[in-house]
């Protein structure tokens, strides 16, 4: 009997095994399906954490968290369980509880190199974080080397910060109020003009689907500008990487909220050819506030978090503003980004959409440069709590990249196509986004 045990509890393993090599390789439906069918026998509780990490590779968060958090009650739970429910309750805006799962997953499994990169986000402090890089680079192979680049940039950043605060609150104000100012020529988009130390003023694009602050170089090099360390940004454009460089603002204002040592990402590529604008800015930098983006009016609000926004909930994923949208009935994870001038969908995406007619190669630029392989795409009607697209021109593009580095599965960038003349409510304290009123389109 016992050998027979022993075997049923390796070939367990290795079917569990097997699972995660999909994933690894962007096979996640196949991974998916193979997990599913791990649970439907008798099982381990590795075969529940395969699962878990299949579903939230597979854009399904949610349903990663009902099949994970029972194996953390456990005190056997797997490592690796512990660490996926820890980018789980990440992703959902519960840092302690993620930090509380991955120290857990680390104790269990200190040399494990996926665990290790994992919880090297949720470190309490950079030099644990650089440690704990450190183990996964030692360990990483050829399919991890985009990691492992990114990881190499983190290190040189954590070192040259030390434990130094960045972003500290000089003013935070209960209530604030700017002007959001069109993009105009462009189809889409608004900036807001923030104050550096030397008084100069620069214009942002406000970007929902960016993390931080990211400014062409020229425009803040007098500004109060502390360089720090160079480091790979993995953008949509170009060859999905772009070299940049970090560095500290003394001050940074923005409309009565104010920074000291805000960290910024510089580069010496214009963001705009005809320089309207000098950068990026993403909602991150608001957290602790209601966000109230009034794009009918041209005017962007900020509350201290209170009453209950209402809407839907959205995701953090390595930054990212994930929000569920769905096409003819296909859903998908999107990305929020009112910095896109018109949606884009991945190209698996745009494929399983009954309807979509792919067209002709089109040129999408990004941050980091064009969008290799997009193309023009008709006849995807998304839709996203009451705001619905007409099927009109968007794009579509390979996205495997930026699904396999932020570990969930990106359906596309859900654009200003369907958000612009909307009033939109961005609660970073509940991670909830309304649209109480859905007036009609600009003209």
């Amino acid at each position: 009997m016992l050998p027979a045990l022993l075997l049923a509890a390796a070939a367990a393993t290795a079917a569990a095994g097997h699972v995660r090599e999909l994933i690894v390789r962007d096979r996640w439906k196949d991974a998916l399906a193979e997990a599913k069918e791990l649970v439907a026998q008798p099982h381990d509780a590795d075969a529940d954490a395969a699962l878990g990490e299949a579903l939230y590779r597979a854009g399904r968060i949610d349903e990663a968290d009902e099949v994970l958090s029972p194996l953390a009650e456990r005190d056997d739970a797997p490592a690796r369980a512990l660490a996926q429910l820890g980018l789980v309750r990440a992703a959902q805006g519960k840092g302690v509880a993620a930090a509380g799962l991955m120290e857990r997953a680390i104790a269990q499994a200190p040399r494990d190199p996926w665990v290790a990169y994992r919880a090297a986000g949720a470190a309490r402090t950079r030099a644990r974080a650089n440690e704990l890089l450190s183990v996964f680079i030692d360990a990483a192979g050829a399919e991890d080397a985009d990691r492992v680049e990114g990881a190499r940039g983190t290190i040189r950043l954590n070192q040259a910060l030390g434990e130094r605060k960045v972003w500290i609150s000089v003013a935070s104000p209960d209530h604030a109020e700017l002007p959001l100012k069109p993009m105009v020529g462009t189809g889409g988009g608004y900036f807001v003009e923030v104050t550096l130390a030397n008084r100069k003023k620069i214009r942002l694009l406000l970007d929902t689907g960016s993390t931080g602050l990211f400014v062409v170089e020229r425009a803040v090099k007098k500004g109060g500008l502390t360089p720090l360390s160079e480091e790979t940004v993995f953008a949509g454009g170009g060859a999905g990487r772009t070299a940049s460089a970090r560095g500290l603002l003394e001050k940074l204002t923005i409309g009565g909220v104010e920074f000291a040592d805000a960290l910024v990402t510089t580069t010496k590529e214009e963001f705009d050819p005809q320089g309207r604008i000098h950068g990026v800015l993403g909602l991150d930098v608001f957290s602790g506030y209601r966000v109230t983006m009034d794009l009918a009016h041209g005017r962007l609000a900020l509350d201290r978090c209170g009453s209950e926004t209402g809407g839907t909930p959205f995701w953090d994923v390595s930054g990212q503003m994930l929000v569920r949208a769905s096409a003819a009935g296909v859903e998908g994870l999107f990305l929020f980004d009112t910095g896109a001038t018109r949606s884009m969908f991945a190209r698996a995406y745009s494929d399983a959409v009954p309807g979509a007619q792919v067209a002709s190669a089109a040129a999408v630029r990004t941050y980091g440069g064009n969008v290799a392989g997009a193309a023009s795409v008709r006849g995807v009607k998304l839709r996203f709590l009451d705001l619905e697209g007409e099927g009109g021109p968007a794009y579509t593009a390979d996205l495997t990249q930026r699904s396999r580095l932020g570990g969930v599965e990106i359906s596309g960038f859900l654009g200003m196509d369907l958000i612009d003349g909307s009033k939109v409510v961005i609660d970073t304290c509940a991670q909830r986004v309304a649209i109480p009123v859905v007036p009609s389109k600009r003209p």
